[in-house]
């Protein structure tokens, strides 16, 4: 004790009676901004309210169990990789902590040199001080790589559990459409889930180093003295999770190699920026009190005393500064805290989209209004669903959108296959909604609804999903190279169905069919189209639903292309304006907006409406 109040000294006082006094303030602080919230009487926030903002993310109890249930999934077990990047994080805070420390005493023992007028002490505290510079600026890179590396293997696991998630059946689309509590997943899954992988790693290195300097300071003190509908109608998933994974792949190759890059680079900047720097500062600096001779410091002593007051200085300004850092790392907790929150969220409802349960929660007042007005029994899911090959049929289904507005009361028609149907009427009136019910991608809200499995049903749309990939990849999407093997198509048949869509001549243009481009900007409309009905003739499903596909088709290519449907056995149902289809067609559904639909023949008494 008498060791240590030998240091106590009035400004040491100062010094550590300011850092106290801080932390009690902020700690006040706090528990008054707790205390308000309590008194304020007002109620939380629930989950399925419609209005008002969200209830802000703190650190709590409910933060540390996201933030644990989330920990699981970054660190899966005892012994991974992650495991022993926390353990060589771990290993270089403590290494440089006690590099730091060493820093100090031997530049206190350079300064005691200048100061003393010791040209021997002086060369030999600086000469250990360059032999100690590579080893320093290696354990600061080392410190720097580990935590790069932990970050992207945080992001690495995180990114591709969600993924797993999200492309899992249709979450994707049901994400989009049916749920709403999750307005920009592409930005959680992007940017967010890389914000909090960086906050996650910098915590808990911001934490270590100032208790390991606290620790160790204190000591030193005390001894001397801190495209998703299109996807989902084809069941594409799997092979958008082929292609995402494979990009992000390539992407953690890429920031591996910079990682690499950065550490190399950042121990030669490391010695020449920093260390070097101080070398030449040192020299500078004690030219005039080793010159025996200056008469500025002819009569200075005390060289003792002045060497403690400097170590003792820095330790407490290390010590201190090391304080300052646990009090910024509070705002880290609560930034995280926000971060954990919506990553969990995320999770949540990933894992209630799978199970079947969806909730639309943001509309508007009043909608809200209009909800407690409408007394709806419809009920997501109450329809039945049989699998049957060669029919379609809907028996008294209410056609209606996932948020319970009503399109069609009670829709009621047969198809069997090889009998076409043109469906037309307004925007808005249920062409697009009929599609999304017969591809399941929404609930049935009741009736019975007679069809074959997904694999029999194909969807062209007006403008047609190019992948990345080859020119192959676009004619057999969303199979790939190795599923057009197992079912025995060989490329001279794919070249027919390029052939039976009038653009074989693309195969030679675009250089075969392993040639890579950007598809969506190579191909023109037309060509996007065709090559749309030219998966089509590779799939040959029992029934295909073609929403104004050939539009940017001409009429002789049209004519080709619907008679080899027929001929092939694929039975259509086409949304089109073109009176030059209707004779395609054996039956026309036809749907006026308001509630109303009409299935009839097409005969020769039929009137043709469109352009």
């Amino acid at each position: 004790m008498a060791a240590f109040s030998k240091y106590l000294t009035a400004r040491n006082s100062s010094v550590a009676g300011a850092a106290f006094l801080l932390l009690c303030l902020l700690h006040r602080r706090r528990r008054a901004l707790g205390l308000h919230g309590k008194k304020s009487g007002k109620p939380p926030l629930q989950n399925n309210e419609k209005e008002g903002k969200k209830e802000r993310a703190v650190v709590d109890k409910v933060f540390l169990s996201r933030l644990m249930r989330i920990l699981k999934i970054l660190i899966p077990r005892t012994f991974c990789k992650e495991t022993g990047y926390l353990i060589l994080i771990a290993i270089m805070l403590v290494s440089r902590t006690f590099c730091d420390v060493w820093m100090i005493q031997n530049g206190t023992l350079i300064e005691s040199g200048i100061i003393g007028r010791s040209r021997k002490d002086f060369k030999k505290y600086l000469f250990n001080f360059i032999a100690a510079m590579p080893l320093i600026s290696l354990i600061n890179n080392f410190l720097k790589y580990g935590l790069n590396e932990l970050k992207l293997c945080f992001r690495v696991r995180l990114t591709r559990y969600l993924y797993e998630e999200y492309l899992q059946s249709f979450t994707y689309y049901k994400m989009g459409n049916l749920d709403n509590r999750i307005a920009n997943p592409d930005q959680l899954l992007t940017q967010d889930v890389e914000k909090f992988c960086n906050s996650v790693v910098d915590l808990y290195s911001n934490l270590s180093k100032p208790f390991l300097d606290i620790v160790l300071y204190i000591f030193k003190l005390t001894s001397a003295i801190g495209a998703q509908e299109e996807i989902a109608f084809y069941n594409g998933n799997k092979r958008e999770k082929q292609t995402i994974h494979s990009v992000f792949r390539k992407l953690v190759e890429h920031l591996h190699n910079f990682i690499l890059f950065r550490f190399s680079m950042g121990f030669i900047d490391n010695i020449i920026a920093k260390y070097i720097a101080t070398v030449v500062g040192y020299v500078v600096v004690s030219r005039p009190f080793l010159d025996l001779s200056h008469p500025r410091h002819l009569k200075s002593t005390h060289s003792e005393l002045l060497e403690d007051y400097y170590q003792s200085g820095r330790m407490l300004l290390r010590m201190a500064q090391a304080l300052g850092r646990i009090v910024l790392a509070g705002r880290e907790m609560t930034r995280l805290a926000g971060f954990t929150a919506r990553i969990t969220e995320l999770m949540q409802v990933l894992k209630d989209l799978n199970q079947g349960k969806y909730e639309r929660t943001m509309v508007s007042q009043q909608e809200r209004d209009a909800e407690g007005l409408q007394i709806s029994p419809l009920i997501p899911g109450a329809g039945e669903i049989i699998n049957a090959d060669n029919i379609i049929k809907f028996d008294h289904v209410p056609l209606a959108t996932p948020n319970g507005d009503i399109l069609i009361r009670d829709l009621s028609f047969e198809v069997r296959s090889g009998a076409n149907v043109l469906i037309c009427g307004p925007n808005g009136c249920g062409k697009s909604s009929l599609f999304r019910v017969l591809g399941e991608l929404w609930p049935l809200f009741g009736g019975r609804l007679t069809k074959p499995e997904r694999g029999k049903l194909f969807y062209v749309p007006q403008r047609p999903y190019m992948t990345l990939g080859t020119l192959r990849d676009q004619v057999i999407y969303p199979d790939g190279k190795e599923d057009q093997k197992k079912k025995g198509i060989s490329d001279l048949v794919l070249k027919e169905y390029l052939d039976n869509v009038q653009l074989g001549h693309i195969l030679e243009r675009e250089g075969g069919w392993d040639s890579v481009q950007d598809w969506m900007d190579v191909l023109s409309g037309g060509e996007k189209q065709r090559v749309a009905m030219a998966r089509l003739f590779y799939h040959k499903p029992q029934f295909a639903i073609l929403d104004e596909c050939t539009s940017a088709v001409s009429v002789d290519v049209e004519d080709y292309i619907y008679s080899h449907c027929r001929k092939v056995g694929i039975t259509l149902f086409t949304v089109s304006h073109r009176k030059s289809l209707w004779k395609h067609h054996e039956y026309y559904l036809h749907m006026d907006g308001r509630g109303n639909y009409e299935f009839k023949q097409i005969t020769e008494d039929t009137v043709e409406f469109g352009s």
